[in-house]
């Protein structure tokens, strides 16, 4: 069975479903799909009701019934930990900081994190071609960030995780320490960077973080920047299908946006 996790709030869990049916369409083992989601008393972020995640266990059971799917409110993690924190409002939500506490709550072996706005395009099997069994975690390059911040800077929104290493190294713990004291832009993602001490880089087809390719397996829904006809930072999730299709011209995933709707119709439809 290979294990997979997804977080955040409730505002994005049409992402998670998408992202859900597009493992199921392309990996045929047994997955169990681990969801994580919080909600804390200094955000309007509400956090992912159980009764959505009951909705998406029966879909996926239906279509494959080996697999699971669990859920996970870590709330209580987050308020302890970050209470007092300077990131406890990070640059995007304290969503984000929910991965952060998978090794209190899972048990695995290995472990795939994906971020909401990540859709596959291959089969998940794909990352036991790579050998993480000496690394706590396998990443790949930031696409930006390896301009900007730092040459090897890599992108947490693809994770293959070593579960029993990083219970080892207690790498997740580390980074929540760094984030206790220090104020980071893209804070859970530098304070996994800083506290890891031992990475496999990955080929970005396990993060493409632009153009899908012909070998890719996560296409990552992230933000980007376009030079021509003019400068412009975009970013475009992989709900919001009509820009998927003018803008960045995807059409792959067009048989899971209609699968959506057809199995969600009391689940906020695509735009």
């Amino acid at each position: 069975m290979i294990h997979v996790l997804l977080s955040g709030n409730n505002k994005i869990f049409t992402g998670i479903c998408l992202c859900s049916l597009s493992i199921l369409k392309y990996t045929k083992v047994p997955v169990h799909i681990h969801i994580m989601t919080i909600e804390v008393p200094w955000h309007e972020e509400k956090k992912i009701p159980e009764s959505s995640v009951n909705l998406l266990r029966t879909v996926v059971k239906n279509k494959s019934p080996l697999s699971e799917v669990s859920y996970y409110d870590v709330s209580e993690d987050l308020i302890n930990d970050f209470k007092d924190s300077p990131n406890k409002n990070p640059a995007y939500t304290p969503g984000t900081l929910t991965r952060l506490f998978l090794t209190r709550h899972i048990n695995c072996d290995k472990l795939i994190y994906l971020d909401a706005d990540t859709m596959c395009h291959m089969s998940l099997e794909e990352f036991a071609k790579v050998d993480i069994s000496d690394a706590e975690i396998g990443v790949c390059l930031d696409y930006m960030g390896r301009f900007w911040v730092k040459k090897d800077y890599f992108n947490a929104g693809v994770l293959y995780i070593n579960m029993k290493k990083v219970k080892e190294t207690n790498l997740f713990e580390k980074a929540i320490d760094l984030l206790k004291t220090t104020k980071y832009f893209f804070s859970d993602q530098t304070a996994l960077y800083k506290a890891s001490t031992s990475r496999v880089y990955m080929p970005m087809r396990f993060n493409e973080q632009r153009k899908i390719k012909e070998d890719t397996v996560i296409k990552h829904f992230c933000k980007g920047i376009r030079y021509l006809p003019f400068f412009k930072i975009y970013n475009v999730k992989q709900w919001q299908v009509a820009k998927v299709h003018s803008f960045l011209k995807i059409h792959d995933f067009d048989d899971i946006f209609d699968e959506y709707h057809k199995l969600f119709p009391n689940l906020p439809q695509l735009i």
